[in-house]
């Protein structure tokens, strides 16, 4: 507080330090929450809720950052029943860190959210981008803790390469599975499946994301 703006070689030391501590934040936040699950301290608060309506939610808390990027965020569902028993904190968490990554390494392009049937039992929920993609080698260690492709001093998206290996554990809490499809420099696909809680169907003009979600610049 005590700087003034002008010293610009001070303040841009200031905000290194700054940046610095928020990802030693983040990181151990992700370790004391990938510790937790893997030691089974996490206590899952399982509840039946509508996942489209969860997703729309966040969804929208990601419309800002694509406005700012240029990119198209769609939403779409397709699913007749999106009643799901799951720990809604963790779902929560699983789709901050995908929607988060999509965001993070498409500079051009879209970034979807798809919610579709699988079958009368389980639902999807895709991640699909058109960003930077992977290898097809690394694909397998995608969900391994600490893993990352851009690795090395010289990497060009900050990580530290737990937060896919914390959706996973997150996931598989909740009983549910996920894929990935990927090709370099032409995009992702995560799709998550979960069990359907058995319900009336809930597709209709409240729970159908609208297509004000589009951001087209």
């Amino acid at each position: 507080d005590e700087i003034g703006s002008d010293d610009e070689d001070t303040q841009v030391i200031i905000q290194s330090v700054d940046s610095a501590g928020k990802r030693l934040h983040r990181t151990i936040d992700m370790i004391l929450s990938l510790s937790a699950i893997q030691s089974g301290n996490y206590k899952p608060d399982f509840e039946t809720f509508d996942l489209v309506n969860e997703l729309k939610e966040l969804t929208g808390e990601f419309k800002p950052l694509a406005n700012e990027k240029g990119l198209n965020l769609i939403s779409e569902t397709t699913c007749s029943n999106s009643l799901v028993s799951a720990d809604k904190y963790t779902v929560n968490q699983i789709f901050q860190n995908l929607i988060g990554n999509a965001m993070k390494y498409t500079h051009q392009g879209y970034v979807q959210v798809l919610i579709n049937d699988v079958d009368e039992n389980k639902i999807a929920v895709k991640i699909e981008d058109t960003g930077i993609g992977m290898n097809v080698d690394y694909i397998n260690d995608v969900f391994s803790p600490f893993s990352q492709e851009d690795a090395g001093q010289k990497r060009n998206y900050e990580g530290n390469g737990l937060g896919l290996a914390l959706v996973k554990k997150y996931v598989e809490l909740n009983k549910a599975s996920i894929e990935v499809q990927s090709e370099k420099n032409r995009g992702s696909v995560f799709s998550v499946i979960f069990n359907k809680h058995p319900g009336v169907d809930l597709l209709s003009e409240n729970t159908t994301i609208p297509e004000a979600v589009n951001n087209r610049k």
